[in-house]
C-alpha cells in the first residue's frame, strides 16, 4: 500500500528537494512528518523532515514544490492532534484519500445514501464495505465511553507505523438493518457539514465488520471518526473538582493519598511490622490497625470541592451558548444537551478549556422535520417540562429551540452549584430508591418544578464567590416554565458580546 520508491528524507531541512515522480501531492503535515499521495496510483508515502514545515502564505508544498490541493487547511486547529506533534495541516478530504489508498478496486469508502434491500449475501454488498480501513490507519487504545447508540474509543492515527495524532472513533453496530444505517448516515452527513470552534468536528464515516466481544460474531459496524476532546466532558471536569475518579487514564489525578488513607504498600509494611513484633507489642499494633480501620469506616475523609471560578463559568457557558447558537442558526435542535455531551479541549496558552457540543443522536432539523414525535427526547434530568408527556393526556407535545434553552439553563445550574435543583437527580439527595422509581419521581419533580427564583441569600453567596449576579438573572430566564419567556441563544450571545447580560429580559 505504501510506496517504497520515494527518496529518504535529507538530513537538512527540506526546502527545495522533490520526489522523483512529480504527481505526488502533500495531504497531511504534522510537526516533522509529511504524508504524500499519488492520485494516479492511490499510493501513500510518509516522509520525515528535520522540523515543522511552514505552509502559511504559500500555495505550494515546500517539499515537492507542487501546488497544494484544493481544500488544504494550513491551520487546521479543529483536528486536535496532540500538541506534542506541533503545528499540523491536512487536506479536507484526507481520510477519504486514505480510504482510496486502502482499496485495490474503485468503490465508495462510505456506504451510499441510497435505499435498497441489499444483495443475497446480506443487507450490504461488498462494494459498500471498507474492510481493513480501521486496522490500516488506527490503533485502538481504550474505550472512552459507551451509550445506547454505540461505544467511543480513543485511537492513535498511524501511517506506516508512524503515530500522527489521536482521534475518537465511535463504533455503532448496524447488523443487517439497512434503514437503521440510512438514518444514522443522514445524521453523520449533517454533522460533517458543521464547522465551528464550539462543535466537535466529524471527519469521516465508513462501514466495515467488527467483533464487539470475543465470543460474538463480526457484524457490519459504522465507524465514525471524530475529533478527540482530550479534556473529557464537562461532567468529568466537574467530577474532578468534586474529587472523584472518572475512569479515564489520561485524566486521573496524580495527587497522593491523604495521610489517613494509607496506600496498599503502606498497609503491607504495617502488617509485616506487626508480624515481626514481640507478642505484647504485636497486640498493641493490632489494636492500632483496627482503630484506624474503624475510624476510616465511620469518619470518611473529606475531599475538597473546588467550585468553578467566575472566569471558568463565564468562559464555558459562553462556549456552550455559541455552539448552540450556531446549531439554531442552521435550524438544528440538539435535544440532548447535558454536561456529558459538552466536550472539552485545551488550546495552547489557555488556562480554561474550550467547550464543544457533541453527540447529536437525537438532534432534529427544524426545517425538514415532520414535527411528529414518537418518544421522549434527550436525557430526563436535563429535559424541559414541555418535552415530557402531558401528565393529563400522556400525549407528547411539540417542542422547539426553547427546549434546548431549558437544557442550557440546567447546564449553567450544574456549573454554578455542582448539582441540579431536583432531589431525584443523579446527584440529588434521594438515593434509597431503585432506578425505575427514581425516574418516575424525577419526571414528576420536573413537571412540578416552578422555575428558578433568586434569593437574597443566593445573591450574597454569589457576591462572596465573586460571581456576577447576571448568572442568577440568566437562570431565572432559562429555567422559566413558560417556554416563550426563555431568552434565545441569539439574544444571550448578543448580550455576552455587548457585556449586558444583566439586562436580558423575557422577550427573546
Amino acid at each position: 500500500m505504501f510506496d517504497e520508491s520515494q527518496p529518504p528524507s535529507p538530513n537538512q531541512p527540506v526546502v527545495a528537494l522533490a520526489p522523483l515522480e512529480p504527481e505526488w501531492q502533500p495531504i497531511f503535515q504534522a510537526s516533522n512528518q509529511i504524508v504524500l499521495y499519488n492520485p494516479t496510483s492511490h499510493a501513500l508515502s510518509i516522509t520525515k523532515t528535520s522540523g515543522p514545515l511552514d505552509f502559511s502564505g504559500s500555495s505550494s508544498c515546500p517539499y515537492c514544490h507542487r501546488p497544494l490541493p484544493n481544500g488544504f487547511d494550513r491551520n487546521d486547529s479543529s483536528d486536535n492532534i496532540r500538541s506534542d506533534f506541533g503545528s499540523h495541516s491536512r487536506a479536507s478530504n484526507y481520510f477519504q484519500l486514505l480510504a482510496a489508498a486502502n482499496q485495490t478496486s474503485s468503490r465508495p469508502s462510505s456506504p451510499p445514501l441510497t435505499s435498497g434491500s441489499g444483495s443475497r449475501h446480506g443487507a450490504f454488498p461488498p462494494e459498500t464495505m471498507a474492510e481493513g480501513y480501521f486496522k490500516a490507519f488506527f490503533q485502538e487504545e481504550y474505550r472512552l465511553g459507551m451509550g445506547a447508540n454505540g461505544s467511543v474509543y480513543l485511537c492513535q492515527h498511524v501511517l506506516d507505523g508512524e503515530p500522527l495524532g489521536h482521534f475518537a472513533v465511535k463504533k455503532i453496530a448496524i447488523g443487517e438493518s439497512h434503514s437503521y444505517l440510512l438514518n444514522i448516515l443522514r445524521e453523520i452527513r449533517l454533522l460533517e457539514s458543521l464547522h465551528h470552534r464550539n462543535i466537535v468536528t466529524y471527519h469521516h464515516a465508513w462501514l466495515e465488520t467488527y467483533q464487539f466481544s470475543a465470543f460474538g460474531p463480526k457484524v457490519p459496524t459504522l465507524h465514525v471518526l471524530m475529533q478527540w476532546a482530550e479534556g473529557g466532558s464537562l461532567d468529568d471536569f466537574i467530577a474532578l473538582r468534586l474529587g472523584r475518579s472518572i475512569g479515564l487514564p489520561h485524566m486521573q489525578s496524580s495527587s497522593s493519598p491523604a495521610p489517613d488513607d494509607p496506600t496498599p504498600s503502606a498497609r503491607i509494611r504495617a502488617f509485616r511490622t506487626m508480624k515481626r513484633a514481640p507478642p505484647e507489642e504485636r497486640e498493641r499494633l493490632r489494636r492500632e490497625m483496627e482503630d484506624q480501620i474503624h475510624s476510616r469506616r465511620n469518619h470518611p475523609s473529606w475531599k475538597a470541592v473546588h467550585l468553578l471560578s467566575a472566569e471558568e463559568a463565564r468562559s464555558l457557558f459562553a462556549d456552550v451558548t455559541h455552539g448552540l447558537a450556531f446549531l439554531h442558526d442552521k435550524s438544528i435542535l440538539h435535544l440532548d444537551l447535558k454536561p456529558g455531551n459538552v466536550l472539552l479541549t485545551w488550546d495552547e496558552g489557555r488556562l480554561i478549556p474550550r467547550a464543544m457540543l457533541s453527540d447529536f443522536g437525537t438532534s432534529r432539523d427544524m426545517v425538514r422535520s415532520s414535527g411528529v414525535r414518537s418518544g421522549n427526547t434527550g436525557t430526563l434530568e436535563y429535559a424541559s417540562p414541555e418535552s415530557l408527556p402531558s401528565p393529563l393526556t400522556g400525549v407528547l407535545r411539540q417542542i422547539d429551540s426553547k427546549s434546548d434553552m431549558w437544557s442550557l439553563g440546567m447546564i449553567l445550574h450544574k456549573m454554578l452549584f455542582f448539582k441540579l435543583p431536583f432531589r431525584y437527580a443523579t446527584e440529588g439527595e434521594a438515593t434509597a430508591y431503585d432506578e425505575a422509581d427514581k425516574m418516575d419521581k424525577l419526571e414528576q419533580e420536573i413537571l412540578g418544578y416552578t422555575g428558578f427564583r433568586s434569593t437574597s441569600a443566593l445573591a450574597t453567596s454569589f457576591e462572596s464567590r465573586r460571581l456576577p449576579r447576571s448568572f442568577l438573572i440568566l437562570l431565572e430566564g432559562l429555567l422559566s416554565i413558560n417556554p416563550s419567556s426563555r431568552p434565545s441563544c441569539e439574544r444571550i450571545v448578543s448580550a455576552i458580546r455587548e457585556g449586558r447580560v444583566s439586562r436580558i429580559t423575557s422577550r427573546a
